[in-house]
């Protein structure tokens, strides 16, 4: 509901600034004031008609603005791919499971910074408009309210000038007549009107200053305001400036419009007290004068009366009236004009620009979401159907550089995972080679940063890699159970995390604050879904605390060993809060670091079999990760796994399928949600959806075919890409706008 109201508020600023343009270059052309006030009231008018018919043209939007012309300055910490299949997961002993779930354990910790501003910044902003909004509206009507009431106490009947109204109405053919009043405040004649009877005040100095020839100047003005009923324009212009209080077009239209209504009504005075141009114009000077002989109360804003303090406006009445003789009735072109133009401004208030693919994209649009919030406070964001259509940024055609297929490159063999440094760097593991190699910002040098039983900063099985500041990296290694930290290409530190094996690292949250989740499990469960723990660590006192459990592993078929289709529940981190998905239940959760779910994304998608076409390329694919899974067996056992588990998918072939692989996340707070590849193929071209941290579908990135993704930062994609000829490189792309 936030992201329409904010997409409502910025077409009706374009659309305001627009039609004003418009206004203001024909009222340039065409002087008649009636003209002119019925096209600013018609600018009013388009900012109060309710905006109902979203018109999909705006590129989908990000965190900081939108993706266009901005991705250049993305600034995307690390995320990591894990293993897609639980079957290859690292095995524990049952004493190294993980803590159970203690709420009492839990202790409030901050999330990070940019993540709140991220999450919040939108509904900050609509609050501040909706306050502000509030105010402006409350601040009026207690004025109305306040001045109703001293003029119910102060005002008076006023005989003589009502029997000069009656006349003066005739004239004008008013079938009901106002009340004439006077006042001994100090005020500007004007047309009052809060509900009930229309009211003319005419203050005493006036009664007393202006003889019965420049009273009938000004009793004609006033009535002429009352024959327009323009006092109806002043509760359109109060809601319009209570609506859109920040909108300057507003501001200035209501200007405008009260400009061009004082001269209408002044027109129509010169007509009813058949009095000649220059002798109406030496009667408003004389209004004027009186006026600025001593200090006027404010007049409240459903009061129509003129700003005669405004020397430019005043010269413009004046140009007006002596010019009126010369007047005649609007063509009748000009009145079908101004009727047509009323009908267009005010259509064109109907409809409001809000995300979308670009009208060139042949896919459906994306429907608008619904949002509502549970009793717990959780944000719910519901899409019917599922959405399709395609993000407004992606990968560029060819990559920046591509390291490992050169003379002198780093002969990588398998590739796990990876991260962007704020340096321009990158740094990539090697499972097989068990090694750390740092690449150049344009990828024609390496460096082993570290490798198996070389010094204290010595690496074996690093699950993931992340990126801190400009230069640093933290490097998990479920091997040696320690979180190591280099920087500056040297090791800093390094913190044991043995007493947590069992959870994986996924994300830092709060400065200090690890955040975890299940990795490991044991088969031969007998639940229907074997439940994992997500926990956060203190990395200076150790201290773990357990605060949510989760669906981790479906139970397999009776016939099966492990299920290549089986749902698995997989965590990430997405700018300091968890993030929870199930590969066979169309979701997305959001938790804070204590455990507390923030927000649930929906959608609906039609489950799809497992197909033989699917399969192409899963057999090298498992041998490569088997091979990760076991390094010390031999080629013959790594042989038999893969003939073992290539019978397993072919045993399921026909079953449906899941909806996704395991998502990762960036530090912007957008997920990423891979296709579903089996068994880890790089066969089929990959599509990743993305959705914002908001909970809005930002569309599908296509990545080149046999890529997968390691990294996104600074407008550039880290990822690994692996050969007809099994020759796995390092590449990274530029991250650019989608045409």
């Amino acid at each position: 509901m936030t992201d329409i109201l904010l997409q409502i508020g910025a077409t009706k600023l374009v659309l305001g600034v627009a039609l004003a343009g418009v206004v203001w270059l024909v009222t340039r052309r065409v002087a008649r004031p009636a003209i002119v006030h019925s096209m600013w009231l018609m600018v009013l008018g388009a900012m109060l008609v309710p905006a109902v018919v979203p018109l999909r043209v705006l590129p989908e939007m990000v965190e900081g603005g939108v993706v266009a012309g901005v991705v250049e300055e993305l600034e995307v910490q690390p995320f990591r791919i894990q293993p897609e299949d639980a079957a290859f997961e690292v095995a524990v002993q049952s004493e190294g499971s993980p803590p159970a779930v203690d709420e009492t354990a839990v202790s409030e910790q901050p999330t990070a910074p940019r993540g709140v501003l991220r999450k919040n910044g939108k509904p900050m902003v609509a609050l501040v408009w909706l306050l502000g909004s509030a105010g402006f509206f409350g601040w009026t009507l207690v004025r109305t309210l306040r001045f109703q009431r001293r003029l119910t106490r102060a005002a008076r009947p006023a005989p003589q000038l009502q029997r000069l109204a009656a006349e003066i109405g005739d004239t004008l053919g008013l079938s009901r007549l106002p009340r004439v009043c006077t006042t001994s405040a100090r005020l500007r004649p004007m047309v009052w009107w809060a509900g009930g009877r229309v009211r003319i005040l005419i203050p005493a100095v006036f009664i007393a200053d202006l003889d019965e020839t420049e009273l009938r100047a000004v009793l004609a003005h006033e009535l002429a305001h009352v024959r327009r009923r323009d006092y109806l324009v002043r509760i359109v212009e109060w809601l319009a400036c209570s609506a859109y209080w920040w909108n300057p077009v507003v501001w200035w239209a209501r200007r405008e419009l009260r400009s061009a209504e004082e001269s209408c009504c002044d027109i129509v005075a010169v007509s009813a007290v058949k009095s000649t141009p220059g002798r109406y114009a030496r009667s408003l000077l004389r209004v004027v004068e009186v006026i600025s002989a001593g200090r006027v109360g404010r007049t409240p804003a459903l009061a129509s009366a003129a700003g005669a303090g405004d020397s430019k406006l005043l010269e413009k009445r004046l140009r007006t009236v002596l010019g009126s003789a010369r007047g005649s009735p609007a063509p009748r072109r000009l009145r079908a004009f101004r009727r047509a133009a009323a009908a267009g401004g005010l259509s064109l208030g109907l409809v409001y620009c809000s995300t979308g693919v670009h009208p060139g994209f042949d896919q459906p649009w994306l429907s608008t979401p619904t949002m509502s919030e549970d009793s717990a406070g959780v944000r719910i964001v519901e899409y019917a159907g599922e959405p399709r259509i395609r993000a407004p940024f992606g990968l560029s055609t060819e990559p920046r550089y591509s390291h490992g297929n050169n003379p002198g490159s780093y002969p990588f063999r398998l590739v796990h995972a990876g991260a962007l440094l704020g340096d321009g760097t990158a740094v990539v593991s090697d499972a097989i080679n068990n090694e750390l190699i740092v690449l150049s910002q344009d990828g024609t040098t390496h460096e082993v940063l570290a490798s198996e039983g070389d010094g204290p900063g010595d690496v074996s099985l690093v699950a993931s890699l992340f990126a801190v500041g400009r230069d640093s990296v933290l490097v998990a290694d479920i091997n040696l159970g320690r979180l190591t930290e280099f920087s500056g290409g040297a090791f800093a530190r390094m913190v044991d995390i043995r007493r947590t094996r069992g959870l994986g690292v996924k994300g830092i949250g709060a400065p200090g604050e690890l955040l975890m989740a299940t990795n490991a499990h044991m088969p031969g469960f007998v639940e229907d879904w074997l439940q994992g723990h997500m926990a956060r660590l203190d990395m200076e006192t150790g201290i773990l605390d357990t605060i949510a459990s989760y669906d981790y592993i479906s139970r397999p078929p009776p016939e099966l060993r492990w299920s290549p289709i089986g749902g698995i529940g997989s965590v990430t981190v997405a700018a300091g809060q968890f993030v929870y998905t199930r590969s066979d239940r169309p979701e997305i959760t959001w938790r804070l670091p204590d455990g507390t779910v923030t927000q649930i994304v929906r959608w609906q998608a039609e489950p799809a079999p497992l197909t033989e076409e699917l399969l192409v390329g899963v057999e090298a694919g498992l041998r490569a990760r088997l091979q990760m899974a076991n390094p010390g067996a031999s080629d013959a056992d790594i042989e038999r796994m893969t003939a073992d588990a290539m019978a397993v998918y072919m045993a399921s072939l026909g079953g449906a399928k899941p909806l996704f692989n395991s998502p990762f996340a960036d530090a912007e707070g957008r997920v990423w949600l891979p296709a579903y590849r089996p068994g880890g193929s790089r066969a089929h071209i990959p599509d990743y959806t993305v959705v914002s941290g908001e909970g809005e579908w930002l569309g599908t990135v296509e990545a080149p075919p046999r890529l997968r993704i390691l990294d996104v930062a600074g407008g550039l994609v880290l990822g690994s890409l692996r050969d007809e000829m099994d020759v796995e490189r390092v590449v990274v792309y530029e991250l650019t706008r989608s045409e």
